[in-house]
């Protein structure tokens, strides 16, 4: 029987359907025949534009996240704040929770990503092929989702945009620092080609790689006994009688499952869990205004209803959309999604596997109304004359946020297709 080398063949990562590789050209993206998924799109120069993008990005880190950003002015009274400043706000407040997860998303995980990033993008430069550039290139694909500046620069508009009318605002170098590392940053991830970073990582010769035989149409990586890591997308033989023991990728080291365990569960588990913090999130007060002695406590809701009262249409749609209706979109979505599974519907899968997708890309958008409070909170610090401060529902919102992205994190959207192919070979 004719056989080929797996590097001639791509896995889905969403349905698992094994398809021969193709190259494509600048102007075209393969998909996935059965789920719609974008294979794998081709990044001109990608490692000598990652490599100028991030260096540029960690050479901005610096001035626009530690000096001014912008200034308040209330009546002569001043305050400034740095972003660095502001995500510490929340300690000031007692927020340890709240303030951890903005220092990781606003602070930490952006300058991990594009360390990461110049790390691996210079190696492969230089020509290098070391075990820790797999490494970093790992955990980049692992921290990219969770590095939430460009969230945080649409915060910044939005607090400029609700202090514009009770305060004179000046501009400082931190925030024009801020707006380059943001289009540096987004820059340099849509420029990274991930599938060629990986080849270049890969020390395997074309015969150290297994071989398997021509496959049929439709046939799926598991009916052929093969493994794809879902990180590096490397495609592996499933050895015989290791289903027990943990298989590691050779390429990137991540821990290899035919599909991720518990799966279901643990996304019900966060699913049903986000349902419940959704009440308090929205009901209660996310944030305390004090003016002139006069204490006055807003929920999501209220604050939305201000922008439009104010005639700030835009800027209301947007906190609706990122704060209201995209966790309801998330934990309705995942809810279909699951209850599909369990009962075997195979009718709008391509959809489902879609609507997943989108899930899994607006899940981060979330973080919007805490990065916003954040900023106030560092920002209208006037004494008795005014001042923010954080209240409950922040708390729940910040966790509504974790428990939906983490579900769809431990989701396996493999599944989705496995039922529907039971259902039709009972």
């Amino acid at each position: 029987m004719t056989t080929r080398t797996t590097d001639q063949y791509i896995i889905c990562p969403g349905c698992d359907l094994l398809v021969e590789e193709v190259q494509p050209t600048a102007t075209h993206t393969p998909v996935c025949p059965r789920c719609q998924r974008r294979l794998h799109r081709k990044r001109p120069d990608s490692v000598r534009r990652t490599l100028v993008l991030s260096l540029t990005g960690l050479l901005l880190y610096l001035p626009a996240n530690f000096a001014s950003l912008i200034s308040f002015n209330i009546l002569g009274s001043t305050t400034s704040s740095s972003l660095f400043q502001s995500t510490l706000s929340m300690f000031d407040q007692g927020e340890y929770l709240v303030g951890i997860l903005v220092v990781l998303t606003g602070l930490v995980c952006p300058f991990m990503t594009l360390s990461l990033l110049f790390g691996v993008s210079a190696g492969l430069y230089l020509g290098w092929k070391k075990k820790w550039m797999a490494v970093f290139l790992h955990w980049y694909q692992h921290l990219a989702e969770w590095a939430m500046t460009d969230i945080y620069l649409i915060a910044v508009f939005i607090t400029i945009i609700k202090m514009n009318h009770t305060a004179a605002i000046e501009y400082n170098i931190g925030f024009f620092c801020f707006i380059m590392l943001v289009a540096t940053t987004v820059a340099a991830q849509a420029c990274i080609d991930k599938s060629l970073f990986w080849k270049k990582l890969d020390k395997n010769t074309i015969n150290d790689r297994p071989k398997i035989p021509v496959l049929t149409l439709a046939q799926t990586g598991k009916e052929a006994g093969l493994l794809l890591c879902q990180s590096c997308h490397k495609i592996n033989r499933l050895p015989s009688g290791t289903q027990q023991e943990k298989i590691h990728c050779p390429r990137c080291g991540e821990i290899l499952h035919l599909r991720k365990e518990n799966s279901i569960d643990r996304s019900w588990a966060l699913i049903v869990t986000a349902l419940i913090l959704i009440l308090p999130a929205n009901l209660l007060p996310i944030m305390s205004v004090s003016s002139l002695g006069r204490v006055s406590k807003t929920t999501i809701i209220d604050g939305i209803i201000l922008f439009f009262q104010g005639g700030a249409y835009g800027i209301g749609l947007i906190i609706l959309t990122a704060s209201i209706l995209v966790p309801l979109f998330k934990v309705i979505g995942m809810a279909l999604i699951l209850i599909s599974i369990h009962n075997q519907w195979t009718t709008w899968l391509r959809h489902k596997a879609l609507m997943f997708r989108f899930i899994q890309f607006i899940g981060r958008w979330s973080m919007l109304d805490i990065f916003v409070i954040a900023l106030l909170c560092a920002l209208v610090r006037f004494g008795s004359l005014s001042s923010v401060d954080v209240a409950p529902a922040a708390l729940y919102f910040s966790l509504v946020v974790l428990c939906t992205m983490f579900a769809a994190l431990s989701f396996d959207p493999r599944l989705l297709w496995d039922s529907a192919e039971s259902s039709q070979n009972p």
